[in-house]
């Protein structure tokens, strides 16, 4: 009875302390309440005035707008605040929203640093950040959200080299971030990422070879290294073990060798980026077999020899740009074949010949 009577006494103590010192009674409120309404005061402007008019301490969490809770706990469950054109910075105070499986805060205009804190969302399943001012380095914490699946911190202001505790989040499936300021290698380590379906690394500063590890992984769908400054060869099995393939694009850096025979296994690629590198050789006739293909992008390389007559095969092709490489010899007449062709683009080649004249409704320039 001594000890009950102890405990009550320090919590009304606690409790008069507290409204004492504290100048708004913000103690009253849940914890995922009370994260949100530090978030709300971290908001410097809300053009909108969506936060403004809808959050209020007066009204359920569950019903602001943007926020989802789960039935069960009433816990908040998921923040969507995408698109509200908020400026601000993201409070560590986001990190109590423990039950929290998805946080969308994307095109907005945040700042600053994503803080360590949010390393204890530990549910999380979805983050996207993009289009936002985001700075400094990709935070090491995200390897610690093992739940994660979807990752996409695109056109932001991130820099330096891309952490490998990411490569540890396991059941990673899209990791996205393109246009920002990354530097250094890609490590091989990514290839641990086996469940990954979506990668883009698009417009960053990154350099070194491909990773080769990376076309191990069977599940991958779209793979975008695009404007970069990466070097070396492609794999010779590039396409053994990737059969679901349907984007690859590394447009615009500066590898080299030529394209892998082996690319005729990506049956299901759908747009193959290759242009504005230093690849050579001839094109492979087993290109021929991707009769998905719907984008062919060549030109300035260093290709040289003729035209596969094969590339007649890709009934599906709408676009076919091969100028300002080394061909040689006349526009395959098999390409009379491609129906759905829109765009032959086959100029600065040594190419010789006319048109075929069945070769019509294309934009052509050769």
């Amino acid at each position: 009875m001594e000890n009950y009577l102890f405990y009550v006494g320090v919590l009304m103590l606690i409790s008069n302390y507290v409204s004492l010192t504290s100048s708004t009674p913000l103690f009253n409120l849940t914890t995922d309440q009370y994260a949100l309404t530090v978030l709300k005061s971290s908001i410097v402007f809300d053009p909108n005035a969506i936060l403004h008019k809808n959050w209020s301490i007066h009204t359920p969490i569950c019903g602001w707008i943007g926020v989802s809770c789960g039935t069960k706990h009433q816990r908040v469950t998921a923040l969507d605040l995408s698109n509200f054109e908020l400026q601000g910075t993201i409070p560590p105070h986001l990190g109590n929203l423990t039950f929290l499986r998805v946080l969308d805060i994307s095109s907005n205009s945040f700042t600053g640093i994503l803080p360590s804190e949010l390393s204890k969302l530990r549910r999380l399943e979805d983050i996207n950040a993009a289009a936002n001012n985001f700075t400094g380095g990709i935070p090491s914490w995200f390897g610690a959200l093992s739940q994660l699946q979807d990752m996409d911190l695109s056109n932001n202001g991130f820099s330096g080299r891309i952490p490998s505790s990411i490569f540890n989040i396991s059941r990673l499936q899209s990791l996205n971030m393109s246009f920002n300021i990354l530097d250094g290698n890609i490590s091989e380590e990514i290839g641990g990422l086996s469940s990954l379906k979506k990668v883009s690394f698009e417009r960053n500063q990154l350099r070194g070879s491909i990773p080769y590890a990376i076309f191990n992984i069977s599940s991958l769908i779209l793979l975008d290294f695009g404007h970069n400054m990466l070097s070396g060869k492609l794999p010779n099995n590039i396409c053994s073990n990737t059969p679901r393939l349907r984007e690859f694009t590394v447009l615009r850096n500066q590898l080299d060798g030529e394209i892998p025979r082996n690319i005729g296994k990506c049956k299901e690629l759908q747009i193959l980026q290759l242009q504005v590198n230093n690849f050579s050789g001839e094109i492979p006739s087993e290109i021929g077999s991707l009769t998905m293909l719907t984008d062919l992008y060549l030109w300035r390389n260093q290709f040289k020899g003729r035209i596969p007559k094969q590339i007649g095969n890709l009934t599906s092709l709408t676009a076919l740009y091969l100028e300002s490489n080394h061909l040689t010899g006349e526009l395959p007449e098999e390409l009379s074949n491609l129906a759905a062709l829109r765009f032959l683009i086959s100029g600065n080649n040594s190419l010789s010949g006319v048109m075929d004249p069945r070769i019509s409704d294309v934009s052509k320039c050769w």
